[in-house]
């Protein structure tokens, strides 16, 4: 005497080990059932595992994208550093005089100048004209 499909489990329900093999075949029969009500949750159940699939290899590909996206910034972060390493310097320019020397002279001789920053050309012309011999 077979059991009834929707009838109750038994403790050797085959639910308990199931393997891809077995979901396969569970299924197989599933959809070949001459009941329609469990042919139709065959197929469900085909489709939804194809979802799955699908969900999965989507999840695997984000996974090794993520991946590969920390590596590309990773080396990025090593070429950057490498072209730092080449990138020319700037270098202040060569005025040809000491800044906290014409500072003082402009200061002794009335001229406003600020403590760091350029200096204004017609205060270094005048302290070069002092130098030459020539105070202004």
């Amino acid at each position: 005497m077979t059991q009834p499909v929707h009838g109750p489990r038994t403790s050797a329900a085959p639910s308990a080990g199931l393997t891809v093999a077995t979901t396969g075949a569970l299924i197989a029969w599933a959809e070949k059932h001459p009941t329609r009500s469990v042919a139709r949750k065959g197929a469900q159940a085909r489709e939804l595992l194809r979802e799955l699939r699908d969900l999965q290899a989507a999840d695997e590909e984000l996974t090794r994208a993520n991946a590969e996206e920390r590596r590309l910034l990773q080396e990025l972060e090593a070429v950057r550093a490498r072209k730092e390493q080449f990138r020319p310097r700037r270098k202040s320019p060569t005025t040809g005089y000491d800044q906290a020397t014409v500072r003082a002279w402009a200061r002794e001789n009335g001229y406003t100048v600020a403590q760091r920053g350029s200096i204004p050309a017609p205060v270094v012309d005048a302290w070069r004209a002092a130098q030459n011999g020539g105070d202004r």
